[in-house]
């Protein structure tokens, strides 16, 4: 593994299947499966990290989702079974940093049986709006793995690296935002202007007791990399603070 030492191993996953959804329960963090067979190994990530192994062991949910989507991860574990795999546990982190840390090690390790290399790619695929609003309810409130907790200078800092390192190693494109001549309502918080152009308005992300964390070139960057849309973005930076995130315009 290139000298990286997982937190938790479970050698044989089928074996360990209990143990894994107790030791997991409300983390958020980075996993790796490791065919004990042929060595390839797939490196993934999830806010819930027992709903998404549960997911994995689901014979019936692998088959189903083999039809819909071209996952090797999937189809391995169901040529190979489960008692063929180890399950690592690379790291625990934030739900914040998921993406830059997997998109970290996936650059890093070169897993085989991830078929896209960008982090939070989903095959092509696209959620319905009724997945999309019980993935909403699911993480809400006190079922999000973050609840009730609060960033130490050590999280803030991990962020931030986190960011850096996911502009430095990869250039992303998102085919699904919004044309950059859409335009949003000034207000006194973002700027004098009466509209915003994605393109050319710097983001800076600050943590809720407003220490500086990044900076992105536009508001389509700031977007890719939280992974909605340039008018949510745009709105987040109209309204200045959203999930524990406080954004403000440089321009």
């Amino acid at each position: 593994m290139n000298n990286i030492t997982p937190i938790i191993s479970y050698i044989n996953a089928d074996k360990n299947k209990k143990i894994i959804f107790k030791d997991n329960i409300k983390k958020s963090g980075i996993y790796m499966w490791t065919n004990l067979i042929n060595s390839k190994f797939y490196i993934g990530s999830s806010v819930s990290l027992t709903t998404r192994f549960t997911t994995y062991f689901s014979l019936a949910s692998l088959r189903k989702r083999t039809k819909n989507e071209s996952s090797a991860i999937y189809k391995a574990l169901l040529k190979y079974s489960h008692n063929n795999f180890k399950l690592d546990i690379i790291e625990y982190c934030e739900p914040e940093v998921l993406i830059a840390r997997e998109q970290y090690y996936i650059d890093l390790l070169k897993p085989e049986y991830n078929i896209l290399k960008v982090a939070n790619s989903r095959l092509g695929s696209k959620h319905t709006e009724v997945t999309k609003l019980k993935i909403s309810q699911k993480v809400k409130g006190a079922n999000h793995p973050f609840f009730g907790k609060e960033h130490t200078d050590e999280s803030r800092n991990k962020i931030r690296v986190s960011l850096i390192l996911y502009y430095k190693n990869n250039v992303v494109k998102n085919k699904s935002t919004v044309n950059s001549n859409n335009k949003l309502k000034s207000n006194a918080v973002i700027t004098s202007k009466s509209s915003l152009n994605y393109k050319g308005i710097e983001v800076s992300v600050f943590d809720k007791d407003n220490n500086f964390i990044q900076k992105f070139l536009s508001i389509r960057k700031a977007a890719i990399y939280f992974n909605v849309s340039d008018r949510t973005m745009g709105r987040r930076l109209k309204k200045g603070y959203c999930n524990n995130f406080i954004y403000k315009s440089s321009n």
